[in-house]
């Protein structure tokens, strides 16, 4: 004989409908999605290219112009003349500045050697040593005699009454000059370039102040 359990098993599933087991019920998740209806397709997105953009039709021009400014151009006209623009006048030559040095202001007694062994005595005023001429004055209310700076050796300039001479300093420079002859002192300014030096004299017993020495007329320089 068949255990109990085993009958009472057979019994209820012969009140299922289709004889079958009892089916499961469904969830409470898929109970919403039957009431929702079918899943949507996913939508497909193409890309289109975008419409081509045709330009203006160009407006009709006549023959022989060109579109280039306000006006036509016409191909048959002349080329406009050349502009004349005068030219501009020629710069002004600048002053020649004198060298450092070279410019002394005032009037001053001097006595001038020159190459040829001549003296000459007077007075310069605001003379530019370096200048192509001196206008020295033999004596007051005279006219101006031009000396040739290119033929001078030295410009003694003399002590004016009660003057004191000035004091010995710089470089012991030792000249000798193209005839032979010497000079000897001090230069405060001494350069191997430029028209020329001022040396004060080593011997004191004169009235020279100082003395302006031309390079031209110089044979050799000892400097110590």
């Amino acid at each position: 004989m068949l255990p109990v359990a085993v009958l009472l098993a057979s019994a209820a599933l012969a009140h299922v409908p289709g004889g079958g087991r009892e089916a499961p019920r469904p969830s409470a998740e898929d109970a919403a999605l039957r009431a929702a209806g079918p899943p949507l397709a996913p939508l497909a997105f193409e890309s289109e290219p975008p419409a081509a953009v045709e330009p203006p039709p160009a407006p009709d021009r006549p023959p022989g112009e060109i579109h280039g400014g306000d006006e036509p151009v016409d191909p048959e006209a002349s080329p406009p003349a050349a502009e004349f623009i005068e030219p501009a006048p020629p710069l002004a030559a600048a002053p020649v500045e004198p060298e450092p040095g070279c410019h002394v202001a005032g009037a001053h007694r001097v006595v001038v050697h020159t190459i040829e062994g001549h003296v000459k005595r007077g007075v310069l005023e605001d003379a530019d040593l370096d200048s192509d001429s001196l206008s020295l004055v033999a004596q007051a209310g005279a006219a101006p005699d031009p000396v040739p700076t290119d033929k001078v050796k030295a410009i003694f300039f003399m002590l004016a009454p009660g003057e004191k001479a000035p004091i010995a300093e710089g470089k012991k420079v030792r000249v000798t000059f193209r005839d032979g002859r010497q000079v000897a002192g001090f230069s405060p300014d001494y350069s191997e370039t430029g028209a020329g030096f001022f040396m004060i004299p080593g011997d004191t017993r004169t009235n020279t102040g100082r003395i302006w020495v031309y390079r031209l007329a110089v044979r050799q320089v000892a400097v110590s």
